[in-house]
């Protein structure tokens, strides 16, 4: 979840994400996806504002809610460009500021019908003051620059694709409250308040991966659509979906990377230089997320995981990346 200037609490309930390998059968990818076991924290990193520690190590592991971390939870949360640790967070799982206000919140309720399984909550305005020498929130000014986000993990343990006739992804999101703080500066396409799924996935003997991507909530747009285009020379067109009959059948896929710029690696965030894939939402989100409802999550990823490899194989013109599925796995959810 990353957030400019936003106020932005998120509800989550993770059901299952089920794996058809045929019609009998049903394997359950996820494990504890009601969080049960709590969630290990890992210090901020990527943070190089000077006067803030960088890159903190920890001598004890820290998992929430109990902070005891004897539970071995399965699901890790990686504060990156983070300026305050949620690890100092109190027994209600919230840091709060000098005010009593809450500036992020990470709260576990497994199995709860009402407010969900995890609640996500970070005050952007709170972020970017404490990472201000003069305690005032700044705009950055472009993407290669670092803003908080959190990465909401685990690993996964799928096997070969080649065993599976369907990649099943069902869940529900709901937001609770998403309060702007527009000012002077404010460009909508930087500074945004977005919650992403992302999945690798991965080449089994190499290693290399690329990301596949379902946007849950961009305050922006009610739906996402392809993040990449099918091209044919300069002529680029968005498709509606993976066969869309009116892109010409000879066209390429042309996806973006995560990375901001020719020389990217000087960038203060990097990125990964990683091909994603971002599916459109209105096959998956079944309803606005904006109506702060709970929204239906579901549908198939496995046509978009075969889509995407032929992506990355246009764009690495094969090398890397075999065609066969057989070579492929799903990696960090």
């Amino acid at each position: 979840m990353s957030t400019v200037f936003k106020y932005c609490l998120f509800l989550l309930i993770f059901l299952p994400c089920v794996l058809v390998a045929d019609e009998t059968k049903k394997q359950a990818l996820l494990s504890d996806n009601h969080f049960v076991n709590g969630v290990r924290i890992t210090p901020p990193a990527n943070i190089r504002f000077g006067f803030l520690p960088q890159n903190i190590t920890r001598a004890t592991p820290v998992c929430l809610p109990q902070r005891d971390c004897s539970t071995n939870p399965a699901w890790q949360l990686q504060q990156w460009a983070n300026a305050q640790d949620i690890a100092d967070a109190k027994m209600d799982g919230a840091l709060y500021d000098e005010n009593s206000n809450i500036q992020k919140r990470l709260q576990l309720k497994p199995n709860d019908p009402v407010d969900g399984d995890v609640l996500l909550e970070i005050n952007g305005l709170s972020e970017f003051a404490v990472r201000s020498e003069d305690g005032v929130p700044r705009y950055i000014s472009d993407l290669g620059k670092p803003w908080p986000h959190w990465l909401l993990s685990q690993q996964l343990e799928s096997g070969r694709l080649t065993q599976y006739h369907h990649l099943m992804l069902s869940g529900q999101v709901k937001l609770l409250l998403d309060k702007s703080q527009h000012a002077e500066g404010c460009n909508p396409a930087i500074h945004a308040a977005r919650l992403v799924l992302a999945i690798t996935v991965r080449n089994r003997l190499t290693g290399d991966y690329f990301w596949l991507t379902l946007p849950l909530y961009d305050d922006r747009y009610p739906h996402s659509d392809f993040g990449c285009q099918k091209c044919n020379g300069d002529n680029c067109v968005t498709p509606r979906f993976i066969n869309d009959p009116a892109v010409n059948p000879s066209s390429v896929w042309r996806c973006p990377e995560d990375r901001v710029g020719e020389q990217w690696w000087r960038n203060e965030k990097t990125g990964t230089a990683r091909m994603i894939f971002r599916v459109p939402t209105s096959g998956f989100i079944h309803g606005d997320v904006r109506h702060k409802n709970w929204v239906q999550v579901n549908g198939d990823l496995l046509p978009y995981v075969k889509a995407g490899i032929e992506a990355v194989r246009q764009r690495e013109n094969g090398r890397r990346f075999p065609a066969d599925l057989f070579f492929y796995e799903l990696g960090l959810f």
